[in-house]
């Protein structure tokens, strides 16, 4: 079976900080830098601007923008651009390993990511995943189990994610391997040991490569 490489594109690969907080700064019409942004999630954002019964309802307004459900969201897209040092290192793992993009996008994005992924040159940029749009707007767990419901069935030997909490679903696909990308440095680097992560890199600089060339 061929090996592969498996990593999440959102949080990995795409460094999309900058088009939450234009996206933000667009809902709430006020600016809201990338500090202002990073290691929070949606509602808990809202919170610091909104009153309780409203963070639901702007919660709703930007995903759709985000997911570009509504057509202000093309405009955002272009924000989105590359960590550094992604391309290198996925270039070079894709000599010996396919790799596998996974995204809690919606299915239909798929075009949106494929076209980014080519534009930015990064390698097997078709070979792209995403969630159900039903089910990621129902649930972001549910929608990353959709996610990993689509990819090849390949030996996967590693997978790279910022998000601790979806680390299980790997372990149960028995991936031997778990990088934790922490890039911002609100997060705990604990936290993603405690889930399963076997290293944690703050910048793709620090990848371990020779571990799997």
């Amino acid at each position: 079976m061929n090996k592969g490489i498996l990593v999440d594109i959102d949080d990995c690969i795409l460094n999309v900080t900058r088009r939450k907080a234009a996206i933000y700064s667009y809902l709430l019409n006020k600016k809201i830098t990338i500090k202002d942004v990073i290691g929070k999630r949606t509602a808990e954002f809202l919170s610091n601007y909104l009153p309780p019964n409203k963070i639901e309802e702007y919660r709703e307004k930007f995903w759709k923008i985000a997911l570009c459900l509504e057509k202000e969201g093309y405009k955002f897209i272009d924000l989105d651009k590359p960590e550094p040092y992604s391309r290198q290192i996925l270039r070079k793992l894709s000599k010996k390993f396919i790799i596998v993009y996974i995204s809690n996008r919606l299915e239909s994005m798929k075009h949106i990511t494929i076209g980014q992924l080519k534009k930015f040159n990064f390698p097997y940029y078709e070979n792209v995943y995403h969630a159900d749009d039903n089910t990621f707007l129902s649930s972001t767990t549910e929608g990353r189990k959709s996610v990993l419901s689509k990819i090849p069935k390949l030996n996967y030997v590693v997978v790279i994610d910022d998000l601790p909490e979806n680390y299980h679903y790997y372990k149960s696909l028995g991936i031997p391997k778990i990088i934790g990308f922490m890039k911002y440095i609100v997060l705990d680097e604990k936290k993603f040991y405690d889930n399963g992560a076997n290293y944690v890199i703050k910048s793709w600089k620090d990848f371990p490569l020779n571990d799997f060339l």
